[in-house]
């Protein structure tokens, strides 16, 4: 999927500005080996219409094949077939057989299919569309680019005001510490961790494959029957409520607009993640080679790959697991886990309880997520965004919105590109 993202995209830019073929970061954004991505760049500068650069990168393949395994010079001669001019000695016949396009298509995907069109003839049709999906997709990318901008601008002047307002001691932070009942929590947190984990594996296994994202937020909220830990241990309804901020505060409402706010000043922040994230990536790009800004290299959640491909009825489920799983995330992590981590290192004193508490939540939320180590600052960064909500309104009204806000925008660029 990342693949295709990267296709449509370079394609979409090469319609507007050969430029790009000549980049050097650009061949390198896909992933799989050295011959796998000279491949698919091969196809690609072939799929764009640029035939002379075409047979100068097949003639690179050629020179990087040498023994490699059956697959990929099985690979090479049907890629030339495909681009050499007929009558060629690797291409002596008009067309290729029909399991060999079949077998482009298979293996590169959108640019397979892009790739086996013709300019003329019965693809015309498909051709155009599917060129049209490119330009959309580098019209998606490049509208992120220019709204995020302007978001950023705004999200820091929110949030240079909030920094000052907190400054000058106007800003009331509704947090109340501590009650002694920290560790209640903190046992709250390891069983719902334990429970949460074994109702997914448990739930996903019983669960048709059709219906495995219903099970999977089910059990995302079945895991809240940890909560009764505290009042089984002799913790009051109403005080678990307050402290771990599980209530619809006076002026309830204004909450959600908090939230929205905190979403947009808590770019600046999470924008900060990003660059931590991409200095990883860059630094992968020393070792290994893959490009700074490859599709194919970046850290994806596993739900995207349903969104962007799935039937209605898939993607209908995975969008109401984004949108609802926030719920147990914000209880559990700004909740239960924060709520314990404050009162656990408030001996040390306000300023060392919330900065060692922001750290050491949002880390371990960001680890347990499985876009792995390079999205790790990303993570750790949205996370420290709904601590400090957390911090600031005591409710968990205000981080819940933002964290349905982050998984939102996430949800419908998904779908905007891959529709």
């Amino acid at each position: 999927m990342a693949n295709d993202l990267q296709a449509k995209y370079l394609v979409g830019v090469a319609q507007f500005s050969r430029n790009v073929l000549s980049e050097p970061s650009a061949r390198e954004g896909f992933s799989g080996d050295r011959r796998l991505k000279q491949l698919r760049w091969t196809l690609l500068v072939h799929a764009v219409g640029d035939p002379v650069l075409a047979q100068q990168e097949l003639d690179l393949l050629k020179g990087i094949s040498e023994g490699a395994a059956e697959e990929e010079r099985e690979l090479v001669r049907v890629v030339a077939g495909l681009i050499l001019p007929e009558g060629t000695p690797d291409r002596p016949a008009k067309q290729l057989a029909p399991e060999d396009l079949d077998l482009i298509r298979s293996k590169f995907g959108w640019l397979g299919r892009l790739a086996v069109t013709s300019t003329e003839g019965e693809d015309t049709a498909l051709r155009v569309e599917m060129l049209g999906q490119a330009q959309r997709t580098m019209a998606a990318f490049m509208g992120l680019v220019a709204i995020g901008v302007v978001a950023l601008l705004i999200g820091t002047g929110l949030l240079v005001g909030w920094g000052v307002f907190a400054v000058n001691g106007k800003l009331q932070f509704r947090l109340r510490l501590p009650s002694g009942t920290g560790g209640y929590y903190a046992e709250t947190f390891a069983l719902w961790f334990v429970t949460f984990f074994g109702l997914s594996v448990l739930l996903g296994w019983l669960a048709p494959p059709q219906l495995a994202l219903t099970a999977a937020g089910v059990g995302a909220g079945l895991s809240l029957l940890t909560l009764f830990w505290p009042v089984w241990r002799g913790v009051p309804v109403w005080q678990v409520q307050q402290e771990l901020g599980i209530f619809w505060p006076r002026g309830g409402w204004r909450e959600v607009s908090f939230g929205i706010l905190g979403y947009i000043g808590g770019l600046p922040v999470i924008f900060l993640g990003l660059l931590v994230t991409l200095l990883l990536m860059r630094w992968q790009t020393l070792l290994t080679g893959t490009a700074l800004f490859a599709f194919a290299e970046a850290p994806v959640h596993p739900i995207i790959e349903p969104l962007a491909r799935g039937s209605m009825w898939i993607r209908l489920q995975a969008i109401a697991v984004v949108l609802l799983v926030p719920i147990t995330e914000e209880i559990m992590f700004r909740g239960v886990l924060y709520r314990h981590l404050r009162e656990l290192f408030g001996r040390w004193g306000w300023l060392v309880s919330l900065f060692l508490s922001l750290l050491t939540s949002s880390f371990l939320f960001a680890v347990i997520h499985p876009q792995g180590a390079l999205g790790v600052p990303l993570l750790t960064a949205v996370a420290i965004v709904l601590a400090l909500l957390r911090e600031w309104r005591g409710a968990l009204i205000a981080p819940i919105v933002t964290h349905m806000i982050v998984n939102g925008v996430t949800t419908t660029l998904v779908l905007l590109i891959f529709a």
